[in-house]
């Protein structure tokens, strides 16, 4: 039995701010160190991942480079986890594209509404099994039935 190769990656978002955070005249926090993968927070703390993605960057863009690949070995067999984290308000669901604004162009949309499109342009002949938990610190709900408390 070969081990298969396991990969983890490290990327970090700067999420656009909300239309509420504009309205209340909140100010971005959050600066990318030009040519380097690493987020500035305020004047003193510096956090270095495998790859940032600036504020500027557009939703396709991260798909095709955090996400596509896995989900292509999927197909090829191998098991695969997106896993956004985060602080309330950081930008998970925005990443994920689980909120429900209708109002999304495609360059907004996140990555579960983009590859639910991509699987409709292929041949129906596999099975998918998914899970999408949202994890907080005393419960975990599924989010297929927001109505049902796993724990």
């Amino acid at each position: 039995c070969s081990e298969l190769p396991v990969r983890k990656e490290n990327p970090a978002e700067i999420r656009p701010q909300m239309a509420k955070e504009k309205i209340e005249g909140c100010h971005v926090c959050t600066l990318v160190t030009p040519g380097e993968p690493q987020v500035l927070l305020g004047k003193d703390k510096a956090f270095t991942y495998d790859f940032v993605f600036d504020i500027d960057s557009e939703q396709p863009h991260i798909y095709q480079n955090c996400v596509y690949k896995l989900i292509e070995g999927c197909f090829e067999g191998y098991n695969a986890t997106v896993f956004a984290y985060g602080q309330t308000g950081s930008g998970k669901t925005y990443t994920m594209g689980t909120g429900f604004d209708v109002s999304l162009s495609p360059q907004e949309q996140g990555i579960i509404p983009m590859r639910a499109q991509e699987a409709g342009t292929q041949p129906p002949d596999f099975k998918v099994s998914a899970q999408f938990l949202e994890v907080g610190s005393a419960h975990i709900v599924t989010l297929f039935d927001t109505h049902t408390m796993l724990y």
